[in-house]
């Protein structure tokens, strides 16, 4: 089950009302405007809906209010509350292959710890040091290198919204789920390496993750790439919730190493 922080959802909330509000008071004065006087109404018009939009991250021209507001509530969505711990799980299946698990646990606070299980290997962030976890030889490697599978999904998605990369195109059902479909342009490519487009259902009880799919390479040729979120929440930072973070607690009895390059 998903949790929702009531703030994010009031935030949500109030923010669709002030600009459905802010988008009434300014037609009725421009209405207003056209009944007294003919005066350049487009610059006007222009000059209205910048300052409307300016209420909404990632909000580009021609983009309709309603969107932009979606796309704010979205994106608060995937930002984690002060004193939280973000986790999610997911499914990741590429093509016709077996699924694989995806979770991470992500600290919101300094010094953003993290833990990412993915594609069977698993490693965790301190603030400083990197290790993995060799569930064959049940050892932590602390230091060396850390591969591309610890990616924060969250800060991902946030970030391309952020940045104007995402429009609302409809809604859907998921699994069961009523849901709202954004494009993501600039998604990370998998295998492909460099960025791909695809699609981000979210849903519409508190623009939560549901599934994100994209196009990759399978060596036959193209085929399609879903993450698909069991689990989206916000932990409180306790102290067993902040063992989550931590390869040695999470594996009391395995052998402590030091990566070849950090010496023995």
């Amino acid at each position: 089950m998903t949790t929702h922080s009531p703030d994010l959802e009031r935030f949500r909330v109030e923010l669709r009302d002030a600009i459905e509000k802010d988008l009434a008071r300014r037609a009725a004065r421009r209405r207003t405007a056209r009944r007294t006087a003919r005066l350049a109404v487009p610059a006007v018009l222009a000059a209205v809906l910048g300052a409307s939009l300016t209420l909404v991250a990632g909000a580009g021209p021609g983009m309709r209010p309603a969107d932009a507001a979606v796309l704010t509530a979205v994106e608060a969505a995937l930002t984690p509350p002060a004193g939280t711990i973000l986790h999610e799980r997911a499914i990741v299946t590429v093509g016709n292959e077996p699924p694989e698990r995806y979770e991470a646990w992500i600290e919101a606070s300094a010094p953003g710890a993290s833990r990412v299980i993915k594609d069977g290997w698993e490693g965790a962030w301190d603030g400083k040091t990197f290790s993995t976890y060799d569930q064959a030889t049940n050892t932590i490697t602390v230091g060396g290198y850390v591969p591309g599978h610890a990616v924060d999904i969250a800060a991902t998605l946030r970030s391309l919204i952020a940045s104007g990369q995402a429009r609302v195109t409809g809604t859907t059902v998921v699994d069961g789920v009523p849901a709202r479909t954004l494009a993501i342009s600039g998604l990370p490519g998998g295998r492909v390496g460099g960025a791909v487009n695809g699609t981000y259902d979210v849903t519409l009880s508190d623009d939560h993750p549901l599934l994100v799919q994209t196009t990759t390479d399978c060596g036959s040729g193209p085929c399609t790439e879903t993450l698909r979120f069991q689990t989206y929440e916000y932990l409180p930072a306790t102290p067993a919730n902040l063992a989550l973070l931590n390869l040695k607690a999470q594996h009391p009895t395995a052998t402590i190493k030091a990566a070849a390059n950090q010496g023995s």
